[in-house]
Parts: C-alpha cells; sequence; structure tokens
C-alpha cells in the first residue's frame, strides 16, 4: 500500500490523517515544515528499486496537479542534517494545468491529446524495462509512457498547485 511521506511534503500542502490525499492548504506555510524549493509536492512511500508496480490515484479539480514518479530525493535526510537543499529531481508525471495535459519530466512537457480528465489514473511501474506508464483506470485506456533507465530507488510523486484540486491514492 502506498502512503504519502509527510518528511517529503511541502509545507503548504495539507495531508489527510490516513496520509492518503492531499490539497493545498488555506495557510500560506508552516515555518516548521519541510519546503523543497517551491514545488508543491509530496512523495509516496515506499519507494522502489526493481519489480512492477500498479497504483491509482483520484484527481478532484481540473487544474493545477501532477501525479507521477521521481527519482530518489534526500529532502528528509537533508533536513534532518540542518540543511534545505533542492537535489536535482528526476520527474516523470503528467498532470494539468486547467486548459491542457501534459506529460512532464523536470526540464520538458508535452502536451497530451486527452479530450476530458479520467476520474481516477493509473500509474504502472516496471522498474527492470524502463517503463513508467499512465492509464485511464476506469477503462484501461492508455495516456502515456516514459520510457527511462531507472538507476536510483523510485517514488510515487504528487502535486498540487491549485485550491479545489485533492489528490487521493485509491
Amino acid at each position: 500500500d502506498i502512503t504519502l511521506d509527510p518528511c517529503t511534503a511541502h509545507s503548504r500542502l495539507n495531508l489527510s490523517l490516513d496520509l492518503r490525499s492531499v490539497r493545498l492548504s488555506e495557510r500560506r506555510s508552516d515555518p516548521s515544515g519541510y519546503t523543497s524549493g517551491s514545488d508543491l509536492s509530496v512523495l509516496g512511500t515506499p519507494g522502489f528499486t526493481s519489480g512492477r508496480h500498479y497504483w491509482e490515484v483520484e484527481v478532484k479539480g481540473r487544474r493545477g496537479w501532477a501525479v507521477g514518479a521521481m527519482q530518489e530525493n534526500a529532502g528528509c535526510r537533508e533536513k534532518s542534517l540542518g540543511r534545505e537543499t533542492t537535489p536535482r529531481r528526476e520527474i516523470w508525471a503528467i498532470g494539468s494545468n486547467g486548459k491542457k495535459f501534459h506529460a512532464l519530466t523536470a526540464t520538458e512537457q508535452t502536451v497530451l491529446a486527452l479530450l476530458e480528465q479520467p476520474k481516477r489514473f493509473g500509474i504502472y511501474l516496471d522498474y527492470e524495462r524502463g517503463q513508467l506508464g499512465f492509464y485511464d483506470a476506469e477503462n484501461m485506456s492508455h495516456i502515456h509512457t516514459f520510457r527511462v533507465s531507472f538507476r536510483r530507488q523510485i517514488f510515487p510523486f504528487f502535486r498540487v498547485l491549485a485550491k479545489g484540486t485533492r489528490l487521493r491514492i485509491c
């Protein structure tokens, strides 16, 4: 079972008590929380270094979100050492800005030809084959696949940028 890792959550994100959903907080910031630069994101746990894994994410709200995976991040370790730095992040995700859907990496955005937003996304990681696939979980139609040579631990990734948007791990 995947849950959200509060240690990696941006201070403006509000996690549910069961650590399965995230939304943007009404408050501006919490100085005691971990911040990862300006990235309003949180990682899921556990991370993966091998095998095949599948999880589903329900998206409520039409704009300001992304879901996918990120290669290992040292955020919690650095916070415990008294440093808050932003390590080089490798992200593979899909998301929406409210007008268009995109396949996202840390450096690129590709517009996707999705006519409407699925209610629930299926995310399939095949570590050895270097594939991260995204599906409409209701009918299993394929949305996009990243082909990557994974070298480090991979974590589920969740980003919320807009009030009224909520992501929930199913």
